[in-house]
């Protein structure tokens, strides 16, 4: 009796054993299954201006499965409901003239439904945050004018509802110039851009937050003013906006002198690429152009200065040399050398472009850059005239060939 006694006993203990291992091991997955909660890389808080703070919202809010579930889209009014509910009294939404909250809708996180982005500007009495008064250029010149502390806040639509996700410190200004999203990617929704621009005394101060997933941004800054440009196009053909600031300064012997500067998108930010000049280069550009035609090289002269399509044009044709350099090289309408042409001209003997001495270039999107020059030719036998002629600087001024003759 005693022994089946301690036979039931063992048997018992090695039950509870057991169904304690299963207990254990079913728990250990679920350690690994912890939901996903919003990261604020280390490079967001080197982006943020000194003395500020970025604010991760609800950073104890677990934003859990961002896979698309089985919830309602939100209406616009449903979302700003749940904003006004949740935007703390300390700030005030940025509002259109009918009163609603100025909302860019994006889909951040991939999840199929709306986000909301907008600004917020730090509360005080008597402030109007309503768009059109705080776009009103005519705060500028008054003498009680305070500048107003933005902030773009960050909503992500999960299960039903609106998670604030960050609220980002852009800086202070008078006038509030524009807040607009753009694409980086043509044709893809992320990386995805927000463009905050403010009018200042001196020029345009734009700040661009761009998203690489939901969880990570950076920051890019753009000054519009006389001596600084930024150009926003895709110059390498990659389907990737690119930004190429343009500089003005001044350079010893050679006067003033434009640098470009090309910054280029990684994956995860914009960083400075190359970097280049206009005015030292274009000098550089005629001076070798001239002296291909003074020593009548006359094959060099249309590889180093004309463009692939135009010496493709060239080699395939059966026009002669100097109908070419007349194609290139145009009369001067209205003057005494309109009638002249190279076949009078025995020998180039010099072609004298003139001294470029600051940027004959406008900055500007999606348009040939080109310049006018007039140039003198002179002849082995004492001939001259005069000739003017169009160069066009590459949309990628990075490249090899940064300038060629423009055919006519």
């Amino acid at each position: 009796m005693r022994g089946r006694n301690t036979i039931n006993t063992l048997s018992l203990m090695l039950l509870l054993l057991i169904v304690t291992l299963i207990i254990s091991c079913r728990s250990i997955p679920l350690q690994n299954t912890e939901k996903v909660l919003p990261v604020l890389p280390s490079t967001i808080e080197e982006a943020v201006s000194p003395g500020e703070t970025l604010e991760l919202q609800n950073s104890e809010q677990e934003v859990d499965n961002l896979l698309p579930a089985n919830f309602p889209q939100l209406t616009d009014s449903e979302i700003e409901r749940i904003l006004l509910n949740t935007i703390p009294g300390s700030f005030l939404p940025v509002t259109n003239d009918n009163g609603r909250i100025r909302i860019i809708f994006s889909d951040l996180d991939q999840n199929g439904y709306r986000d909301a982005f907008f600004l917020v500007v730090k509360n005080r009495e008597g402030l109007d945050a309503g768009f059109t008064n705080l776009s009103d250029v005519s705060n500028l010149l008054k003498d009680n004018s305070r500048e107003v502390d933005f902030f773009l806040a960050v909503y992500l639509q999960l299960k039903g509802s609106m998670i604030s996700m960050y609220r980002i410190p852009i800086g202070s200004s008078d006038v509030l110039s524009d807040f607009s999203v753009f694409q980086l990617k043509k044709g893809d929704i992320i990386p995805l851009g927000i463009n905050i621009s403010f009018q200042a005394l001196k020029g345009l101060n734009s700040e661009w937050i761009i998203f690489s997933t939901y969880n990570k941004f950076s920051l890019f800054s753009m000054t519009e003013n006389i001596s600084s440009h930024s150009i926003t196009s895709d110059i390498d053909g990659n389907n990737v906006l690119d930004i190429v600031e343009w500089e003005d300064g001044l350079e010893e012997g050679t006067g003033y002198e434009t640098y470009l500067t090309w910054y280029r998108w990684n994956g995860k930010e914009y960083r400075e690429y190359l970097s280049t000049n206009i005015v030292r280069n274009l000098n550089a550009f005629l001076e070798q152009s001239g002296l291909y035609l003074a020593f009548d090289q006359k094959e060099e002269f249309f590889i180093y200065s004309l463009n692939s399509g135009d010496l493709l044009k060239y080699r395939n044709s059966s026009k002669k040399y100097s109908d070419w350099l007349s194609r290139i090289f145009r009369p001067v309408p209205g003057s005494n050398s309109e009638s002249d042409n190279f076949e009078d001209c025995s020998k180039i003997q010099s072609i004298i472009f003139p001294s470029i001495l600051e940027n004959p270039y406008t900055p500007g999107n999606n348009t040939l850059n080109i310049c006018n020059l007039n140039v003198r030719f002179v002849c082995t036998d004492g001939y001259s005239f005069i000739r003017t002629v169009r160069i066009l600087m590459n949309p990628n001024p990075f490249q090899k060939q940064q300038f060629s003759f423009y055919l006519e």
